[in-house]
C-alpha cells in the first residue's frame, strides 16, 4: 500500500480479501489462503497502535481492534460455511457466532483473547447427521483461521440451554454472558440465549443472580476497601482492587431485566474506565503480550506514554500511581455500593 493509504486501517481490504477467498472452488480451498491476509491484519494493528501512541483516544483504539476482529471472524465464517457446505439448502445457518466478555463489550486490549461463543441448535439430531459434521468442521476451520491471522482466542460451542445450565452452576460464566453481541449466523439461536438470560434477571431470583455475578467479578473475597488502605506499589490494572474487573462488577451487579449490565453513567467511573484502559493497553504494547501488573520497572515508560512529567532517574512513577489510586478508590466505592444491597451467591 502506498503512503497515502498507509495510515488507514485496512478493514475493508481484509473483508474483500476474505470474500475473494470464499469464491475459491473445492472443499476448504479458500481456507488454505487465509495466511495471505495476515500482513493486512498486522498492518491494521500497527495503524491502530500508532494512532493510540500519537495521543488518540483509547475508546477509538478499542473499537478499532474490535471492528478488525469482527471482520476476521465474520469473513472466516463466511468462507468456512461456503467451503464446508454447512447450510446445504437451508438459508439459515445451524450455527451462530457470539462475542462475549470483553470482546462482547468491544474492549480488546493488545493482549486480549477473543471470547467467542458458537451457539448450536438444541436438537440432538443436529449433532448426529451430515449437517452437524459440517458445522463442526466449520467451527474448527474458523478457529484455525483466526490463529493463522494472529488472534488469540478463548472459545466454546454450546446450545443456548447448555449455556444457561452452565451459567447457573458457574457465576463466572454467567458474568461473561452478560456482555453478548451477535456476530453471524442463525439469529434465532442468539435470540433464544438472550431470552433465557433475560428470564434469569427478570424473575423472582433476579437479585440473587446479580449477587452471584458480583461475587464472580470481585477482585478480593474480603472487604476490598479495607485491603486498599495498604496501597499496592505495583497494582494489577485488571484484577487488583479498583481495577477493571471491579469496574465491571459495579456495572454487572446492576444487571437490567434484559440480562445486560447497566451502562457507565457516573463521570468519575467514565474517567476511571478511560484511564485504566489506557494504562492496560500501553502495558500490553510495551511488553508485547498480556501484562496487567503495573510494575515499578514499567511505570516510568507508561507514565511517559501518558504524558506525565515524572522526575528523571526514578525507578517508579509517583504521579501515575497517585492518579491510579484515585481512580481505584472511586471504582471500589462504586462496586461496594452496588454490591451492598444484593444477597450472596445462590446455592
Amino acid at each position: 500500500m502506498d503512503d497515502a493509504t498507509s495510515d488507514r486501517v485496512p478493514t475493508a481490504e481484509i473483508r474483500h480479501a476474505l470474500r475473494a477467498l470464499a469464491s475459491e472452488t473445492g472443499p476448504l480451498t479458500g481456507l488454505r489462503g487465509v495466511k495471505l491476509v495476515r500482513p493486512l491484519v498486522a498492518q491494521a494493528h500497527e495503524v491502530l497502535r500508532e494512532r493510540l501512541e500519537a495521543g488518540g483516544s483509547v475508546e477509538a483504539y478499542l473499537r478499532g481492534r474490535t471492528r478488525l476482529a469482527d471482520s476476521a471472524v465474520i469473513g472466516l465464517l463466511h468462507i468456512a460455511s461456503v467451503s464446508t457446505r454447512m447450510r446445504g439448502s437451508n438459508m439459515v445457518a445451524p450455527l451462530a457466532a457470539v462475542a462475549v466478555g470483553g470482546y462482547g463489550r468491544s474492549e480488546l486490549a493488545p493482549g486480549s483473547d477473543l471470547d467467542l461463543l458458537f451457539l448450536l441448535p438444541e436438537s440432538n439430531q443436529s449433532r448426529a447427521g451430515a449437517v452437524a459434521a459440517a458445522t463442526e468442521t466449520c467451527i474448527k476451520a474458523v478457529i484455525a483461521g483466526l490463529w493463522d491471522l494472529g488472534f488469540v482466542l478463548d472459545h466454546a460451542a454450546r446450545s443456548p440451554r447448555e449455556c444457561l445450565d452452565l451459567a447457573r452452576e458457574e457465576p463466572a460464566v454467567l458474568a461473561n454472558l452478560l456482555d453478548r453481541r451477535f456476530l453471524w449466523g442463525g439469529f434465532g439461536l442468539f435470540a433464544a440465549l438472550d431470552a433465557d438470560l433475560a428470564g434469569l434477571f427478570s424473575g423472582p431470583l433476579a437479585a440473587r443472580w446479580r449477587g452471584a455475578v458480583g461475587s464472580a467479578m470481585a477482585s478480593t473475597r474480603g472487604d476490598a476497601l479495607n485491603s486498599a488502605q495498604t496501597p499496592d506499589n505495583e497494582p494489577d490494572v485488571k484484577r487488583g482492587p479498583g481495577g477493571l474487573r471491579d469496574l465491571q462488577r459495579a456495572l454487572s451487579v446492576n444487571t437490567l431485566a434484559s440480562g445486560r449490565p447497566a451502562a457507565l453513567a457516573q463521570p468519575a467511573l467514565i474517567e476511571a474506565h478511560r484511564f485504566l484502559w489506557l494504562v492496560r493497553c500501553h502495558l500490553h504494547l510495551l511488553v508485547g503480550r498480556a501484562e496487567d501488573r503495573l510494575s515499578s520497572a514499567l511505570q516510568p515508560d507508561v507514565a511517559r506514554r501518558l504524558g506525565f512529567d515524572e522526575p528523571r532517574g526514578t525507578t517508579a512513577a509517583p504521579s501515575l500511581l497517585h492518579i491510579f489510586r484515585r481512580h481505584a478508590h472511586n471504582v471500589l466505592q462504586a462496586a461496594a455500593l452496588a454490591t451492598r444491597s444484593v444477597p450472596a451467591q445462590p446455592r
